[in-house]
């Protein structure tokens, strides 16, 4: 299935979307938190995730209409070592499912489900992908 969020035509703005309460995009440390400016600089910035929400696509349609898809959250780990990273709390989702892990070769359209709040441990050098269902 070809996804809207991924294919955008402009770049993410980081505010919030009216209605929803959640920016377009928001960037996680491995404890959940939202990082700051400060973060990028410290050596876990190489291990983060970030949140893409679907209902923030600011690009419309051939006919005008408003353009939306699922929402996601990608985990990238580029420490050599397993992390356990906590899902951001239910304001960004109270449910996710599991459609790729790039440790395992595995892709799957309804695989593992994950509550907000709760931990993931992804691998060394590799990327996870969830979606809310």
């Amino acid at each position: 299935k070809n996804h809207p969020v991924f294919c955008r035509r402009k770049w993410f703005q980081g505010l919030p979307i009216k209605g929803v309460g959640v920016e377009d995009i928001a960037w996680f440390q491995p404890d959940g938190t939202e990082m700051t400016e400060e973060h990028w600089n410290q050596d876990f910035a190489k291990s983060l995730a970030v949140f893409l929400n679907g209902q923030g696509i600011r690009s419309v349609g051939p006919k005008g209409e408003q353009i939306t898809d699922d929402s996601f959250y990608i985990i990238f780990n580029a420490y050599e070592g397993a992390l356990d990273y906590k899902l951001p709390s239910d304001k960004y989702g109270d449910e996710w499912i599991k459609v790729l892990d790039t440790h395992e070769n595995y892709i799957e359209e309804d695989g593992e489900r994950y509550a907000a709040d709760e931990m993931v441990k992804v691998q060394g050098r590799s990327v996870v992908l969830l979606k809310q269902p």
